[in-house]
């Protein structure tokens, strides 16, 4: 274990890139100093499976609360803006949507709290985008990694907690606040046409504000006749 130290303000991509730069695997694993191990002492070996394969480009995991609920199932993007975790506040025992909680599943994108991408492909997207310092860079990095054509992938059997921003803190000053504009705003320029636009693994039919997988009433239409649902 080597333990670099990088001083200065906080930038969380520059540390990201800096640690990668440093690191000599062929597998990249970031995981945040606020989480915990729940899953056995396989996860690793879980995670280098399926993210070594060709097509694959982030593996995570399910996150939770300290509580056993769901923190983190996966990226939706689009959701609260420019991206949220899905099956928030879920239970532990809950499938979720379509079993998405139980069983290994594509998404948009997966939380940096607990990501592995292969080293091949971390610099072939050129890893994370030091403009957005704190807020967004894991989702920018994730949309870069399906832009090449590769599919990023949660794996419910790998477990953590995830004290959220323990360690750092809230966006609670109007430093924070104006910073955070700034990267919501970076990250529409950039993606709403896209990704942000429409999540191809969320149906535009599903609940864009809270991302819960409900059926968003408003943007589906009821034909009596023939009970058929038109966009």
């Amino acid at each position: 274990m080597r333990i670099l130290h990088e001083p200065g303000t906080f930038n969380f991509s520059y540390l990201v890139n800096q640690g990668v730069a440093k690191a000599k695997g062929e597998m990249i694993l970031l995981l945040n100093n606020d989480t915990e191990i729940i899953s056995p002492s396989n996860w690793l070996e879980e995670m280098v499976g399926y993210a070594q394969r060709e097509d694959v480009g982030c593996v995570g995991c399910k996150l939770l609360y300290e509580d056993d609920t769901v923190q983190h199932g996966g990226i939706i993007a689009g959701v609260g803006g420019v991206a949220g975790h899905s099956h928030l506040f879920r239970t532990l025992q809950d499938p979720g949507y379509m079993g998405r909680l139980w069983f290994v599943a594509n998404c948009t994108g997966v939380t940096a709290a607990c990501l592995m991408v292969k080293r091949s492909l971390w610099d072939e997207v050129n890893g994370f985008d030091e403009n957005l310092a704190v807020a967004f860079n894991d989702v920018d990095f994730n949309f870069k990694v399906m832009d090449a054509g590769y599919r990023n992938l949660v794996l419910p059997q790998v477990l953590f907690y995830h004290y959220e921003s323990k360690s750092r803190g809230l966006e609670d000053t109007p430093k924070k606040q104006q910073r955070f504009a700034l990267e919501i705003e970076t990250m529409l320029t950039r993606w709403k046409s896209s990704y942000i636009g429409h999540d191809p693994y969320y149906s535009p039919h599903l609940n864009q504000g809270r991302g819960d997988f409900s059926i968003d009433k408003d943007s589906v239409y009821y034909c009596q006749d023939n009970a058929e649902i038109l966009p």
